[in-house]
């Protein structure tokens, strides 16, 4: 029989687990907030730590909500993980999931994190989403940890347009493996990416305006239906996003990413950037068009594409396309400052190396796994880099997901 427990809970995980001690391990449970006393059967137990799945809220925060989607909650919709969690500590937890790996991971004693900012609206705020087949006719988000789908016919994180196209696309078939679905607000365009195991896809009639692609095993994109990107306009900056790259989920988050990295860059008109992991050009543009000279390294052929297109207006970007340790090392003309939006696996010693070498003194380093930035506190220090303080920004509401700027200096 499964054991069950009782325990108070005292903090929060990176990927929105409250978490508390249960003699010498620790316990992850899902759906409950710190400070809770709450009744737990273990589902999973490890020598150091265990995951419990929730019973009962013995004792309930003070910051707990009723949540307002009925796909909410365990083994259904893994998409969201904090509904049932007020807006101001959803905002606090996101702060202390940036400050905690800083000094656990990082090695830092006391941490500059600064409150969670965020901007635009709590609901209703995605514009891309990947939706996985539920069964052999309808569409779904994975459940929490796992790959098995649960099936939803709506979500009210989608904006409006998204939603209607997902209404439009909520449909599965044999072979299929997930759609991505995409809309741009300011244009209105609409994109839908079938990921496939088959070369082929059935033929697919739509009643509104649709650019259809097909995205097969080896992530080679075939257009379909129109061209394969949508246009949307970004703190006054028009971007194209093709599909198979990566794009911003939260528009109403961008404005305030941008603000924040040139708050911490300080870019003066006739300084060199590097933006490095540039994808597509959302920092490029937005910082060449103050009048700094770009300098845009990514390894996706597809987004430095996109990227070289939103810039085709100005004469002062250069791009260079390739994995960016080994495009750093060719480099040799003098840089001022750098913005870094790195993978999962973090920089590596080289690359931080490098950009000293080329004379950055200011980094910035975006961070869309805090835990990622926390162990590349030591690949920057081995460039000369410390670390000086931090911003998280709330760009996925009611979830645990958040994004961090972080700034180097040497």
């Amino acid at each position: 029989m499964p054991t069950q427990i009782e325990l108070t809970l005292t903090g929060m995980a990176h990927g929105g687990e409250a978490l508390g001690a249960w003699g010498d391990r620790v316990v992850f449970v899902a759906y409950a907030l710190p400070g809770e006393t709450v009744r737990v059967e273990l589902v999973e137990e490890h020598p150091r730590w265990a995951r419990g799945r929730l019973i009962e809220v013995i004792a309930p925060s003070a910051q707990r909500v009723a949540a307002s989607c009925p796909h909410f909650g365990p083994d259904r919709c893994g998409g969201c993980q904090w509904q049932h969690i007020a807006r101001p500590a959803q905002l606090d937890f996101k702060a202390r999931i940036v400050r905690d790996p800083l000094q656990r991971l990082g090695g830092l004693g006391k941490p500059q994190v600064h409150p969670t900012r965020s901007a635009g609206p709590d609901w209703a705020y995605r514009t891309q989403s990947l939706f996985f087949p539920a069964n052999a006719h309808t569409l779904g988000l994975r459940k929490p940890q796992s790959y098995d789908v649960h099936a939803i016919d709506h979500c009210p994180l989608l904006h409006p347009l998204l939603a209607e196209l997902y209404t439009e696309f909520n449909l599965a078939w044999d072979g299929l493996r997930s759609v991505d679905l995409s809309v741009g607000v300011s244009s209105g365009q609409r994109m839908v990416t079938l990921r496939t195991r088959r070369d082929q896809a059935p033929e697919i009639e739509s009643d509104v305006p649709v650019a259809i692609n097909l995205q097969r095993a080896d992530d080679q994109v075939t257009p379909l239906i129109g061209e394969p990107w949508y246009f949307e306009t970004l703190a006054g900056h028009e971007y194209r996003f093709s599909a198979g790259t990566w794009r911003p989920a939260n528009p109403f988050a961008v404005e305030l990413l941008l603000h924040t990295a040139a708050a911490y860059l300080r870019p003066q008109p006739g300084q060199t950037i590097m933006d490095v992991y540039c994808g597509s050009g959302l920092f490029t543009l937005h910082f060449a068009g103050r009048g700094s000279l770009l300098i845009g390294v990514e390894e996706d052929a597809i987004a430095i594409e996109d990227c070289a297109f939103n810039c085709s207006h100005l004469d002062n970007v250069a791009l260079h396309e390739g994995p960016p340790a080994k495009v750093l090392r060719k480099l040799n003309d003098p840089i001022d400052g750098a913005i870094l939006t790195p993978p999962a696996a973090g920089l590596g010693h080289r690359l931080a190396q490098n950009l000293a070498r080329l004379g950055a003194r200011r980094v910035v380093y975006v961070a869309h796994n805090p835990a990622t930035l926390a162990r590349d506190v030591a690949a920057m220090a081995a460039g000369g880099y410390l670390f000086q303080e931090a911003t998280p920004v709330d760009v996925a509401p009611q979830t645990a997901y958040v994004t961090a700027l972080a700034l180097f200096t040497r």
